[in-house]
This record gives C-alpha cells, sequence and structure tokens, in this order.
C-alpha cells in the first residue's frame, strides 16, 4: 500500500502537534521548576549578586600619569 499525499500530511500534521504538547508542557514545568528554586534561594541569590556589584571582582585599573 502506498503512502498518499494526504495521508503524509495528516501525519505530520498530528506529529507537530504532539511535539507542541509536549514543548508546551515541559515549558511549563521547567519554568514553575526555576521560580521555584529561584522562590527557595531569593536570599542567596541575592548576596551572590550584591556581592558582585560591590566591585569585587573588579580589577584594578592602571594609574595614568599626568606627565608626558
Amino acid at each position: 500500500m502506498a503512502y498518499s499525499p494526504e495521508q503524509y500530511q495528516a501525519s505530520k500534521e498530528r506529529i507537530k502537534a504532539a511535539q507542541k504538547r509536549y514543548y508546551q508542557r515541559t515549558r511549563e514545568a521547567r519554568l514553575s521548576y526555576q521560580k521555584d528554586n529561584g522562590d527557595k534561594n531569593r536570599d542567596q541569590i541575592r548576596a551572590r549578586t550584591s556581592f558582585r556589584y560591590e566591585g569585587s571582582f573588579r580589577t584594578s585599573k592602571p594609574v595614568r600619569s599626568n606627565r608626558r
């Protein structure tokens, strides 16, 4: 039995719909997981980001003299 263009298109659409459902479901789960971790570790995350902005990772700049 040959595979007709109509069957091919219907199969293609079914597969695409299933992929879309899967990716939407896993996206929601992933975002939920990230939000839960963010809520749980909020204080640690804030401490880490404020530590970066205090200049602790900044390297000293070379001092330029005004002499020519």
